[in-house]
């Protein structure tokens, strides 16, 4: 992430931007797609306004758009907090409307509880078999199915893909880029297929997969 630090009316000592570095790490570990950061320190000559004489102005830049805030106090230091608590806040908000757009979708085990359950119990007679609803170059057969849960028709489709090997913070990068809740992919580290998936708050799991000697 890019930062650039600009003053106004004052003079941003090396003190100050090394802090306020420090503060835009912690939001890049909770925004990683932020491809730009800009941050302004003003300075009020206005006498009338020296109880917040110092403001901090954050505006973040990267795939998901553009987020501003802004923060004023007495002390830059206090301002820059105020802010970066704001930033975070917007955030977190962004998040709970990206997360309520998927609610109504089933999860993952459910599909998965619901397929062994009906593969589990007799087939009625009379029941067309099930079949596939789309194919695709040098796709296996059968590889497709369309099973109806509550009246909406979900497919699960299986497909190899190419891919080159990447960190584990790039695959968080890629999973949020497609806006998925796990990413799969080759460890460049470990060289092991592994998956990355998002927890409760701002953090991340991964899980590398091992093969049993």
């Amino acid at each position: 992430m890019d930062i650039a630090i600009v003053g106004r009316h004052t003079k941003v000592t090396e003190e100050m931007r090394t802090t306020i570095v420090e503060k835009l790490e912690k939001v890049e570990e909770v925004a990683p797609r932020t491809t730009r950061a800009e941050v302004h320190v003003v300075h009020e000559r206005n006498p009338h306004l020296s109880g917040n004489r110092e403001r901090v102005e954050i505006t973040l830049h990267g795939q998901g758009g553009i987020l501003r805030a802004e923060a004023d106090a007495d002390d830059r230091l206090i301002a820059l907090d105020r802010a970066q608590a704001r930033v975070l806040e917007q955030l977190r908000k962004r998040r709970e409307r990206h997360a309520k757009r998927h609610n109504k979708k089933p999860s993952l085990h459910e599909v998965v509880t619901d397929l062994a359950s009906q593969e589990s119990a007799p087939s009625a007679p009379e029941a067309d078999p099930v079949e596939s609803v789309e194919s695709w170059e040098g796709a296996p057969e059968g590889s497709t199915r369309e099973v109806a849960i509550d009246d909406t028709p979900i497919v699960i489709r299986s497909k190899t893909h190419t891919g080159k090997p990447m960190t584990v913070a790039e695959a968080i990068d890629q999973m949020e880029l497609v806006g998925h809740d796990f990413y799969l992919f080759q460890d460049v580290d470990s060289n092991l297929p592994s998956a990355v998936y998002r927890r409760r708050g701002w953090t991340y799991g991964v899980i590398h997969l091992e093969a049993d000697a």
